[in-house]
């Protein structure tokens, strides 16, 4: 059953280009902007290591947000406005089916994007190599749970796919350039680096990005988005079961 579902979501989302077209190429196009433009020479503002280095773990994490606050909002809150899940409670279908299929979903077009940039880093822009591979593999898989779940909520309660969308793009840009997606935090003003660590995004670019550069396993970090994971998910499920 939950096979069928994901194939279905997976169908289904190929129909809302924006989503894909946001989820899977802006991170890409405006990373190889930013890092043509810096290079990848060791800079004091990126914290030793060069632009490429800094840029391509952040986008990394980027690709993970986009997906948990535009995506799968955007694409349940439709479901909810059209009365699909309510076809679905009433076929008998669990709402941890439909919650476990966006995650899933969600995952596989992640690591897609995830997979493309890097791809790009290594061919055109003399990227190194994660210093812990499976740091990075933890802290991705931290974050996609984390996010998935908050997408979830916000899905689970916003009347619209409209609304969904406007106020994910509005939380994923603001979060995203005061993150570390623009200029490196060194540059912002260090309320707003505080400010940014009280917010999802800063434990998701520091899980992704402390062993990508040697700093080892944030365990602050992964432990913040684990609960988040916790919390969300089991409001959002209770959400759906409501519904």
């Amino acid at each position: 059953m939950t096979a069928q579902v994901v194939w279905t979501e997976l169908k289904l989302l190929t129909r809302e280009p924006l989503t894909l077209l946001v989820s899977l190429l802006f991170p890409v196009v405006l990373m190889v902007l930013l890092v043509g433009s810096f290079g990848n020479d060791p800079d004091p503002d990126f914290g030793g290591v060069g632009g490429t280095d800094f840029y391509v773990p952040v986008y990394t994490a980027a690709t993970v947000a986009v997906m948990g606050l535009l995506g799968i909002p955007t694409h349940l809150a439709m479901y909810r406005q059209t009365g699909v899940l309510r076809r679905f409670r009433a076929s008998g279908l669990s709402p941890l089916v439909v919650m476990a299929a966006q995650l899933i979903v969600m995952a596989a077009l992640v690591a897609v994007g995830v997979a493309a940039m890097v791809a790009i880093g290594f061919a055109g822009y003399d990227l190194t190599a994660p210093a812990s591979v499976p740091g990075v593999a933890l802290g991705f898989v931290a974050g996609t749970l984390a996010f998935a779940a908050i997408g979830l909520l916000l899905g689970s309660v916003l009347p619209t796919a409209r609304a969904a969308q406007g106020l994910g793009l509005l939380l994923f840009f603001g979060l995203f350039f005061v993150a570390g997606g623009g200029p490196p935090p060194a540059l912002l003003p260090e309320a707003v680096n505080r400010l940014v660590e009280l917010t999802p995004m800063g434990p998701l670019v520091d899980a992704i990005s402390a062993p990508w550069h040697g700093h080892g396993v944030d365990g602050v970090a992964l432990a913040a988005l684990a609960a988040l994971a916790v919390v969300a998910g089991a409001l959002a499920e209770r959400r759906l079961r409501r519904e």
